[in-house]
């Protein structure tokens, strides 16, 4: 684990404690990215084995079969490496942030409580970016369904979903606005 945790600190120069790098999620990003990475290489090397028979095969049939498998790792080769990229944004965006977030004067914040401590805002930062990315991914693909000239029913199960989500992000947003508001009317009363 020691090894495990000077390696990750390194991995980003040495700007941050790994404690600090755990509170952020960190290590458990870095070490998907790691196991993404060796899948990705890991099913380039089988997509090269299978290019050797398909160049010699002389059969139409056992031709086209290879292929297939090529295609398929060919898929599976780049949806990794779009999830490689996606993980790598998200890691690039906190490292940022947990740049900025250390330049900030941090005396400023020393006794705010919204509800609760639990320390966990890179976490929730981690969760928020996953719903941004998949909810613009599915706004994509709405606004296919769209384009087409065809009316397109949805089952009302996957519907919910939708509403539901939404419901309990404005929810959370409206909330902690609230929130921070009354902290504000706080610091501003103290002030008087």
């Amino acid at each position: 684990m020691e090894k495990l945790k000077k390696y990750i600190v390194e991995n980003y120069d040495g700007q941050f404690t790994f404690e600090h790098l755990m509170s952020e999620g960190i290590p458990k990003l870095f070490l998907k990215i790691e196991a993404v990475k060796k899948e990705i290489a890991k099913l380039e090397a089988e997509r090269k084995e299978a290019v050797k028979p398909w160049k010699t095969e002389k059969d139409p049939k056992k031709k086209e079969k290879i292929l297939v498998k090529l295609k398929d790792l060919t898929k599976k080769i780049n949806a990794r490496q779009k999830n490689l990229s996606q993980m790598l944004d998200m890691e690039d965006k906190y490292i940022s942030q947990m740049s900025a977030d250390a330049e900030l004067d941090t005396k400023m914040f020393e006794d705010i409580d919204v509800g609760h401590k639990d320390n966990e805002p890179g976490m929730l930062r981690a969760d928020l970016s996953i719903i941004e990315r998949y909810a613009e991914e599915l706004g994509e693909m709405m606004r296919d369904f769209d384009e087409m000239e065809e009316d397109i029913d949805f089952p009302h199960w996957w519907q919910a979903k939708i509403i539901k989500a939404k419901d309990y992000i404005v929810s959370a947003k409206h909330y902690l606005r609230a929130e921070l508001d009354k902290m504000d009317g706080d610091i501003q009363n103290k002030d008087k």
